[in-house]
C-alpha cells in the first residue's frame, strides 16, 4: 500500500512512476497488480530472463503482447506457488556488491531462460 500512496503523491504533482523489480515470481505479479491500479505508472522494469527454476517454482504467467505486459486476470496475484519445489532451494546469503565482481552470477551458468509467453524466439537468452 505504500507504494500506491507514493504513486499518488506523485500524480498529484503531475510526475508518473515505475516500478523497479528484479525480483521473482511474486514480487513481479505484485507489481504488476500496482501498476494496473495506478494512473501515473510508465513503465515496469524487469527481468527478460532468470534461470529455468523459475518456471518450476510457480505457474507465472508473464504474457508480453504488442510491447505491453498483459495484467493477469486470475484470482490474487494471478499464480500458485509450488512449496516443495521452493523448499528444495533454500535462501543462501550472498554478497552482491558491485566492487566483488559476482553481482550479475547468481544463476547457474548456461541456464538462462525467457519466461515470458511471446519472447520465446526473441534471440539467445543470457
Amino acid at each position: 500500500m505504500e507504494a500506491k500512496k507514493i504513486a499518488a503523491m506523485a500524480e498529484a504533482c503531475h510526475i508518473p512512476v515505475s516500478f523497479h523489480n528484479p525480483s521473482g515470481p511474486v514480487s513481479n505479479m505484485a507489481i504488476l497488480q500496482l501498476a494496473a491500479c495506478v494512473p501515473n505508472f510508465l513503465i515496469h522494469e524487469i527481468m527478460l530472463t532468470d534461470g529455468s527454476f523459475r518456471q518450476k517454482i510457480s505457474n507465472e504467467e508473464v504474457v508480453f503482447e504488442n510491447g505491453s505486459i498483459l495484467i493477469p486476470d486470475k484470482p490474487g496475484f494471478g499464480i500458485e506457488l509450488n512449496e516443495d519445489e521452493i523448499a528444495a532451494r533454500p535462501f543462501v546469503p550472498r554478497n552482491l556488491r558491485h566492487y566483488t565482481g559476482t553481482l550479475t552470477d547468481i544463476r547457474p551458468k548456461n541456464d538462462t531462460v525467457y519466461y515470458f509467453k511471446g519472447l520465446e524466439n526473441a534471440g539467445p537468452a543470457g
